[in-house]
């Protein structure tokens, strides 16, 4: 059973709160700092975003993380360092990659496993990967023998039998995006968006995590009545980006942001 599933079905929380930064935002010193941090405040699932130079599925402010983040020296190495050190501050949290395929494709799929995993990662995030591929199918296979998760996304335009489908090579939980566009901070969410959640959950029969514009107390607490999880990066991201030169500063806004988070959906 994967780490993931477990925390699901431990009934330990209402509803899961999955945080996302970028590493190497504004330094990968610092993102250490930063995702201590964020675990130590509340999160029960961690996403940690690998810079890419076309995030097509991030909104401005992951944008212009990433692009902070790509003018520190780029190397799997240092990835993956950041990583476990994260991972070894509280082992018990999973940790998962939101990261684009082309990354993977060069470092080579096996060998990027082999050390995520050993790096303390449980799950993958592909935005741009659609599930009903070769390599799709070949990252699934390859994930399950190493007891890791193989995460989708499904957004409103998402039709029934394509749903269907993609249950086949899905693992650990969905990943729903709650509106249309890309990542960012939104004031309101579509009013069936309760009913889409719920269809999801009888479909596909996996935890429903939402993510994709949520960034308040309030709005997290309405969202987490009727879903699995919380994913929250925009709002997260801002902190470090309006902070980032000041790393105690931003440990500090961190904090309380993802107190609040918390507190919200317990």
């Amino acid at each position: 059973m994967s780490k993931i599933k477990s925390l699901f079905e431990s009934g330990s929380f209402k509803s899961a709160f999955i945080p996302y930064f970028t590493l190497g935002d504004p330094n990968y010193h610092d993102s250490i700092e930063f995702g201590k941090t964020i675990l130590d405040n509340g999160a029960d699932i961690l996403e940690l975003g690998i810079p890419f130079s076309d995030p097509v599925a991030d909104g401005p402010v992951i944008q212009r993380a990433a692009a902070r983040s790509l003018k520190n020296r780029f190397s799997f190495d240092e990835i993956f360092r950041v990583t476990k050190a994260i991972h070894d501050h509280k082992p018990e949290t999973p940790l998962v990659y939101l990261t684009y395929f082309n990354p993977i494709y060069h470092c080579g799929i096996t060998k990027f496993l082999d050390r995520a995993k050993e790096s303390g990662i449980v799950g993958l995030v592909i935005p741009d990967l659609p599930f009903d591929t070769e390599e799709s199918e070949t990252l699934f296979r390859e994930l399950k023998v190493r007891d890791m998760d193989l995460i989708h996304l499904v957004t409103p335009a998402s039709e029934k039998k394509r749903i269907q489908a993609l249950s086949k090579t899905s693992s650990g939980f969905i990943y729903y995006v709650t509106s249309f566009g890309v990542t960012g901070e939104r004031r309101e969410f579509s009013v069936d968006l309760k009913e889409r959640i719920k269809f999801l959950k009888d479909t596909i029969r996996l935890p429903i995590c939402a993510g994709f514009g949520i960034s308040t107390p309030e709005q997290a607490n309405q969202i987490s009545q009727y879903a699995d999880g919380i994913i929250i990066g925009s709002a997260i991201q801002r902190v470090i980006e309006e902070n980032g030169s000041d790393k105690t500063k931003t440990v500090t806004a961190l904090a309380d942001y993802i107190s609040k988070i918390r507190a919200s959906i317990s």
